[in-house]
């Protein structure tokens, strides 16, 4: 299995800070609310924390590792890892951010203890290869959707268009020189 790792610092900020400030609202809010400190306020700040303590330590929707192979895929965190077996998967959903390198996982419709991922790829090792295999892995799990659909439409464009060819040799020639 091919492992992608978040990228320490980035982690530590990202998803550890922020799973460490929500607990401290829950701790502290209602606390604060009890006192009589704006307690509508402190009531309606502990749903969105305690929402986001339990996607980060408890539902792992911020994986620290990412594997994947042509039979399973796994995401880790915390010490706990989910594994799924890609023939036993009957949905998996994703949508992509890549202009900011993220998206968003489903597996089987996502629950509240599994099945639901945010990947930062900007942030990963080896990022934009992962980022590429998760959407294969998409399009060929469900090649009768509208997305792939698109993503065959606008292949086959690129290769019988002689101005959409040129455009996308251009793009990749700026990709590889390197930026100063």
């Amino acid at each position: 299995m091919k492992r992608y790792s978040y990228i320490r610092r980035y982690f530590v900020i990202e998803v550890l800070l922020t799973g460490l400030l929500s607990g401290a609202v829950v701790v502290v809010a209602p606390i604060l609310a009890y006192r009589g400190f704006y307690p509508g306020i402190m009531l309606v700040l502990m749903v969105p924390a305690v929402y986001q303590l339990w996607n980060t330590f408890i539902a792992i929707s911020n994986p620290q590792t990412v594997a994947l192979d042509e039979e399973a895929i796994e995401f880790s965190a915390w010490g706990r890892t989910d594994h799924w077996e890609l023939a036993q998967i009957q949905s998996f959903r994703v949508r992509e951010f890549p202009s900011a390198g993220k998206m968003y996982i489903r597996i089987n419709g996502g629950g509240m203890l599994r099945g639901r991922y945010w990947l930062q790829t900007r942030v990963m090792t080896e990022g934009r290869e992962l980022f590429q295999k998760i959407c294969d892995l998409e399009y060929k799990m469900h090649p009768n959707t509208l997305k792939a659909y698109a993503r065959r439409t606008s292949s086959v464009q690129k290769r019988t268009n002689p101005k959409a060819k040129a455009k996308d040799t251009q793009a990749q020639t700026a990709k590889a020189q390197p930026h100063i």
